[in-house]
């Protein structure tokens, strides 16, 4: 049975390396495949592998079928349509509205925030769907106070589920199909219109109006309220209400700093470790409860005590579970919960190696999706880190007292997760705390003794007498802050937390395997059968870093030093040909919707021209795709920024880069977008030592500062140079067609035309400027809009390649059709940001080399 269980699993992970989703006809061959090897007696135990790949596949096709066609072409049309439904996501309510009661609040109000949340739809413009389906939906200045339960009749706009797809960032379509969304968007809110005829003006109104249809909520969503209208004014509320109900949005910035940089964030998402403690202590105390109270009824003496103690301990666990509203780690610890007191009662003896199995097995029938979560690997590997801890380490904490062997216990297995869970924690979220050990040894048992148990009873109390619930409250507050103290201190440590790069990320994962090996297997060696264990563990060794370059197999097109070069490289093209030959570089066109940001690296060297847009929610393509890959790349600072226009799409992320990257120069028309004085402001704060925005150079963008950078020729083609002097020149906000205009070349003559967002008029000005212009690579003008692409300049350009950076199903239609099949008339290979997300071209000796995400990066079903 553990061997079938295994295969199971292995099929389930193995089914992910595919690069679509088989069609139907091929999932009923599998599923054929799949019940062969189970009716061959001999290949019985190894057919788990093909059930686990087919119920993966078979879970994913679904998803990707769950629309339905006419929705689709909605869609695609950007055509608003009506929904019915259930809101799914826990709502925190405004502090000026926690007094009221929740069915007088569900009323319509008006509201500034955004609210987001997850909408289980049934019905479409009145039709019922034969399977419901989750949408993503976000409102702006929302008309109901919405609250977890409550069914509405929304206006909305969406598209299918999709997200900016570039290697070292966080996959917003995987996080979507892990919690089962098909489709992203926003609610519309009905405009205002004069209309003589009032009576038909209120009638379509009506119409267009978002409803609330049924205002009950979830116990959930009520006790949530009531427990944070009691909650005290305090800055480490937020992890109250973390502890008590896992909901983590109303954490600010400075409270997750700290718990990232100390590596203590598990412990506010609630999971195994709360779940688990509520469930023993629950069990001991209703053990107690019974033996030292006497009892005179004979009939519970007839009574197994510990029946008892089991099901109030699974009650309370599933409780919490769903005050917790069952995320990952908590459906985890139900299922190895249950499971384990299931085979107590029974008196079933089940071995940990078949429990962590059946768990996995049971949870992937549950939540097929989990897979694609960081949670679930963290959750299960911490729960196989302490078992194995506990098996090898046995004999050594068994010496001792009772409270020697306790702590023995809590020391060995602390130090186990922190060391062991350091290689997937920095696979996943590319970062090491290296103070977290020194924070979880006192983090986890005082707040387990004292924070946790605390939190726990005041919501248990609170129904029961608010006062005493608010008492505990206080009590919590209080044990959390005085951790707060050792946790800020910790943070505040220099080299506290390290970023890495992909080539650092693989060392600390064989760092790790190696001392797991040491730690775990070393004793086993050295047998009779050392040889065979060696060599297994050899093969598995191999084996994990081929799959971790099969996953990421774009590690040869970023570079991959482990330490950044710093030596200085000639500038002039002939000494740096003559120094180092011809080096290959890169065009990194980073998928940033709708807006532009492209790098240029050569030799762990880098330039960027624009950065991307920022939005009014914080939200910028240099934190969310930039950044990381610049983190990803070992790339530490910027040799220039380039800056096309004043447009938000293509200069919003500037801020963020001053702020968290050096930069030695930025060139750029428009004088309003850097003020060094701003920037030293934002810098105040920050604990990088080699940002100094004081000595940041600023240029014009103009033919006479053309300059040469590691071998290539820049050469600045518009706007042209004008008088300075003239003071009736705007130099602050810039149109369209003031975009600076940016000719790469390199010694083997390749060459790149970086074009911002000008229209065909300066196209033909281009033309008539340089008449003898011609390029390899083109940065299609203002992302394939039809004033821009005109037949002459592609025909006088011919470029071989054109990489267009478009928002998926944006407003504009851009590129439009038929700039697009100007291109293909043409004969120019048209690449998409939409479609394919990031791309990556390589220049070398060889020639010019094409890769992008969705086909050669990441190639996977799950991930685009």
């Amino acid at each position: 049975m553990d061997w079938w269980l295994l295969t199971f699993f292995l099929g389930a992970i193995l089914s992910l390396f595919l690069q679509e989703v088989p069609a139907l006809f091929q999932l009923f061959l599998l599923l054929c495949l799949a019940i062969g090897f189970y009716s061959h007696k001999k290949l019985r135990y190894s057919s788990g592998l093909w059930f686990g790949a087919l119920w993966i596949l078979a879970q994913a096709y679904l998803y990707h079928n769950l629309l339905p066609p006419p929705l689709i072409e909605l869609m695609e049309n950007k055509q608003p349509f009506f929904i019915e439904g259930e809101v799914l996501s826990i709502q925190v309510k405004p502090p000026n509205m926690l007094s009221e009661h929740i069915k007088e609040s569900a009323v319509q109000q008006k509201a500034n925030s955004t609210k987001r949340f997850n909408f289980l739809v049934n019905k479409i413009n009145q039709q019922l769907l034969e399977s419901p389906m989750t949408l993503r939906l976000s409102w702006q200045k929302s008309t109901i106070d919405l609250a977890q339960g409550q069914r509405l009749s929304l206006n909305v706009k969406v598209k299918p589920a999709h997200g900016l797809a570039n290697i070292g960032t966080f996959n917003y379509l995987s996080w979507l199909k892990a919690h089962n969304i098909v489709a992203t968007g926003y609610v519309v809110n009905p405009r205002k219109k004069k209309d003589s005829n009032y009576q038909e003006a209120e009638y379509l109104k009506s119409l267009k109006a978002n409803k609330l249809l049924i205002a009950d909520i979830t116990m959930r969503q009520t006790l949530f309220e009531h427990y944070q209208s009691l909650t005290p004014n305090h800055k480490l509320t937020p992890i109250l209400l973390a502890l008590a109900f896992g909901e983590r949005s109303s954490l600010n910035t400075d409270l997750w700093q700290t718990l990232q940089v100390t590596g203590t964030s598990h412990l506010i998402a609630i999971s195994g470790l709360h779940v688990g403690l509520l469930a023993g202590s629950a069990f001991f105390i209703v053990m107690l409860f019974v033996q030292y109270i006497p009892l005179r009824n004979p009939g519970w003496q007839r009574i197994n005590s510990r029946y008892i103690a089991i099901a109030v301990s699974l009650l309370l666990a599933t409780a919490y579970a769903y005050l917790a509203g069952f995320s990952l780690p908590t459906k985890l610890a139900l299922v190895m919960l249950n499971l384990y007191w299931i085979s107590r009662v029974v008196g079933i003896k089940i071995s940990a190696k078949r429990l962590i199995l059946m768990t996995i097995f049971i949870l992937l029938i549950i939540s097929p999706f989990s897979l694609l979560t960081a949670s679930f690997w963290l959750s299960l590997y911490a729960v196989a880190i302490i078992f194995v801890s506990l098996w090898r380490f046995k004999s050594w904490m068994n010496k001792g007292g009772y409270f020697w062997r306790f702590f023995k216990a809590l020391f060995i297995i602390q130090v186990a997760l922190t060391v062991m869970l350091m290689p997937i924690t920095a696979l996943f979220f590319q970062k090491v705390s290296l103070v977290s050990l020194l924070a979880n040894i006192i983090a986890v048992p005082w707040m387990s003794v004292f924070s946790i148990p605390t939190a726990l009873m005041s919501v248990v109390l609170m129904p029961i007498n608010e006062s005493l619930a608010q008492w505990f409250m206080m009590l919590s507050l209080q044990s959390l802050t005085w951790l707060w103290y050792y946790l800020d201190l910790l943070s505040e440590l220099p080299y506290a937390i390290i970023s890495l790069s992909l080539t650092q990320q693989l060392i600390v994962l064989v760092v790790g395997n190696v001392a797991f090996i040491m730690l775990y297997l070393s004793p086993f060696l050295w047998t009779s059968r050392g040889v065979k264990q060696v060599t297994f563990v050899l093969l598995a060794l191999v084996l994990s870093v081929s799959l971790f370059n099969f996953y990421y197999p774009s590690m040869s097109s970023v570079n991959t030093n482990f330490w950044s070069k710093k030596e200085k490289t000639p500038k002039d093209d002939i000494d740096f040909q003559a120094a180092f030959g011809f080096t290959s570089w890169e065009i990194i066109f980073f998928d940033v919707g709708q807006g532009t940001s492209v790098l240029l690296k050569r030799d762990n060297q880098a330039i960027l021209y624009d950065t991307g847009a920022a939005y009014p929610s914080g939200f910028t393509m240099s934190d969310a795709v930039i950044l990381p890959f610049l983190q990803y790349s070992a790339i530490e600072k910027l040799d220039k920024v380039i800056l096309s226009h004043s447009d938000n799409d293509h200069v919003g992320g500037l801020d963020t880069l001053i702020e968290n990257i050096s930069i030695d120069e930025i060139i750029s028309n428009d004088k309003t977008l850097y003020n060094p004085t701003k920037a030293l402001l934002l810098n105040d704060l920050s604990t990088t030592e080699n940002l100094n925005p004081s000595s940041m150079r600023l240029t014009d963008c103009q033919p006479n500062n053309s300059f040469s950078w590691q071998g290539l020729r820049f050469d600045i083609l518009w706007p042209l140079a004008w008088d300075s002097s003239d003071e009736s020149i705007n130099r602050g906000k810039q149109k369209n067609d003031d975009s600076c205009v940016i000719l790469i070349s390199d010694q083997q003559g390749t060459t790149l035309l970086l074009t911002g967002d000008i229209s065909s008029k300066v196209e033909q000005k281009l033309l008539k400027i340089y008449p003898q212009l011609s390029v390899d690579i083109l940065q299609v003008p203002h992302h394939g809009s039809k004033t821009s692409s005109s037949q002459p300049f592609l025909s006088q350009l011919s470029p071989k390649i054109a990489l267009v950076s478009a928002g998926y199903l944006n407003r504009w239609h851009m590129p439009v059709p038929i700039v697009s099949q100007r291109y293909h008339d043409s004969k120019i290979e048209l690449l998409n940001s939409a479609e394919l997300g990031q791309i990556i071209i390589t220049v070398d000796e060889k020639g010019i080399t094409t890769q992008n995400y969705v086909n050669d990066l990441r190639p996977f079903w799950f991930s685009h």
